[in-house]
């Protein structure tokens, strides 16, 4: 399994939804996915970061850098060449990370399972 397709079914593991994966391999040196995805709550968030992290290492991927573990509202996970942002929904219409990605290719993540 791929670290994108790990990411993914962690995601749908801990029930977030609207989830958004864009295809950064031709725009960014730094990394191939970004992932926005939402949470019903803080709890949500931070089972985000201990599901996410165990199954990366269940596959053998290094373990993720997380920005806000203390955080109620958004919370970032650098896996190298993906990057995930998990936020409740307020904070996601608030800072509205779709609108600076306009223009930039969403990849199905039915194929990515």
């Amino acid at each position: 399994m791929t670290k994108i397709q790990t990411i993914i079914n962690s995601l749908e593991d801990i029930n977030a939804f609207d989830i958004v994966v864009y295809d950064m391999k031709n725009i960014s040196p730094f990394f191939d996915y970004f992932v926005i995805s939402s949470a019903n709550s803080d709890r949500q968030l931070h089972a985000a970061i201990t599901h996410i992290g165990n199954d990366l290492a269940k596959e053998n991927f290094e373990h993720p850098k997380f920005e806000g573990k203390d955080s109620k509202s958004w919370v970032l996970i650098d896996a190298n060449d993906v990057i995930v942002n998990i936020f409740t929904k307020e904070e996601r219409e608030y800072y509205n990370l779709e609108k600076m990605w306009a223009g930039i290719e969403t990849i199905d993540i039915e194929t990515l399972k």
